[in-house]
C-alpha cells in the first residue's frame, strides 16, 4: 500500500466510523458529547502513560477509554441530580477533567512537550508512514489496522443490538419493562464512543472527530427519518467529505484533517439547503405557499 493510498484508507475507514457513532449520538442528543470526550480523554492518557511507560501500548488506549467513560457517568450524575443542566453538566466535567490532565502532565512529565497542534490536527502523515507487515507479505498502517479493527466491531455491535439500540433511544421505559437494561447497553455503547475517539485521534486530531461525529449524521437526519437509512447515509456522506477532502489538502499542500472538516461542512450546507423534505428551501417554500393560501382564504 502506497503511501497516499495509507492516508486515503485511514481517512475513508476514520470517517465512516466517527459517522455511525455519531449517528447514535444525534438521535439520543448528546452530540456534544463528542467534543467533551476530545478533552476528557486527556487525564486517561496522561496516567495510562504514567502506569504503563509505553506510547505504543494498547492499554493506553483502553485507560484513555475509561476517562471518557468516567467522564459520561459523572455528567449523568451530575444531570440527575437536577441542579445542574445536561448541557452546563458536561462543559464543568469535561473542562474540569481536560485542566486535570494538563495538570498531572505538567507536574510529573515536566520535561516533555504538550504538542497542541498534534491533538488539534491529528499527525495523519505519520500514522500513515508508521507500518506494519502482516503475513510477511502485505503492509498496511498500524493505525490502519486499530481503526479498521474497531469499525467490525462498532458494525458487529449495531448489527447484533440494533433492535435493543433502537429501544434504549426512543423506548427506554419499555426495554427496561422486556427486561433489557437500557443504562448498561448505553454504557458499553460510550465506551465504544470513547475508545473510537481515542483511537482516532492520532490520525485525525479532535477537529476532525468531532466534524465527524456531527455533520454527516446532522446531513443524514435532514434525509431520513429511519435509524438505519441514518447510519448509510451518514457513512455516505462521511466517505464523500473524506475523498474531497483528501484532495482539496493535497492540491492546496493543506492539512487534510481540516480539508476534511471543512468539506463534511460543505456536504452538510447543501444538504441543509437542498434536502427534499426539510431543507431550508423547501420548508421556506412551504412557508410561502401556506401564507398565500391563508391570505386567499382571508379576501374571500
Amino acid at each position: 500500500m502506497s503511501f497516499i493510498e495509507s492516508i486515503y484508507a485511514l481517512c475513508l475507514v476514520t470517517s465512516v466510523v466517527c459517522a455511525l457513532c455519531g449517528t447514535l449520538l444525534l438521535v439520543s442528543r448528546k452530540t456534544m458529547v463528542s467534543e467533551g470526550l476530545s478533552h476528557a480523554l486527556l487525564p486517561g492518557l496522561v496516567i495510562g502513560f504514567i502506569l504503563i511507560k509505553d506510547v505504543n501500548s494498547p492499554l493506553l488506549i483502553m485507560c484513555a477509554a475509561l476517562s471518557g467513560l468516567v467522564m459520561v457517568w459523572l455528567t449523568q450524575w451530575l444531570s440527575s441530580t437536577h441542579l445542574v443542566d445536561s448541557d452546563a453538566a458536561l462543559g464543568l466535567v469535561f473542562s474540569g477533567m481536560f485542566s486535570l490532565g494538563v495538570l498531572i502532565f505538567k507536574k510529573i512529565i515536566p520535561n516533555a512537550h504538550f504538542h497542541a497542534d498534534c491533538i488539534i490536527e491529528g499527525a495523519l502523515t505519520s500514522a500513515a508512514s508508521n507500518s506494519v507487515l502482516l503475513m510477511g507479505v502485505f503492509k498496511f498502517p498500524k493505525s490502519l489496522i486499530i481503526m479498521l479493527i474497531l469499525l467490525v466491531i462498532c458494525i458487529t455491535f449495531l448489527s447484533v443490538c440494533f433492535k435493543e439500540i433502537k429501544l434504549m433511544l426512543f423506548e427506554p421505559l419499555l426495554a427496561r419493562r422486556f427486561g433489557f437494561k437500557p443504562a448498561l447497553l448505553n454504557y458499553i455503547w460510550l465506551f465504544l464512543v470513547s475508545l473510537i475517539t481515542v483511537a482516532g485521534f492520532k490520525i485525525a486530531g479532535s477537529i476532525l472527530i468531532v466534524a465527524l461525529m456531527i455533520a454527516p449524521p446532522a446531513a443524514a437526519y435532514l434525509l431520513s427519518n429511519r435509524l438505519s437509512n441514518m447510519l448509510i447515509i451518514a457513512s455516505i456522506v462521511a466517505i464523500m467529505s473524506s475523498f474531497i477532502g483528501v484532495y482539496i489538502g493535497m492540491c492546496l499542500d493543506i492539512p487534510p484533517t481540516s480539508a476534511i472538516a471543512s468539506a463534511a461542512g460543505f456536504v452538510f450546507l447543501l444538504i441543509f439547503i437542498f434536502a427534499p423534505k426539510r431543507g431550508l428551501l423547501t420548508t421556506s417554500l412551504t412557508k410561502i405557499r401556506k401564507k398565500r393560501i391563508e391570505n386567499y382564504y382571508i379576501k374571500r
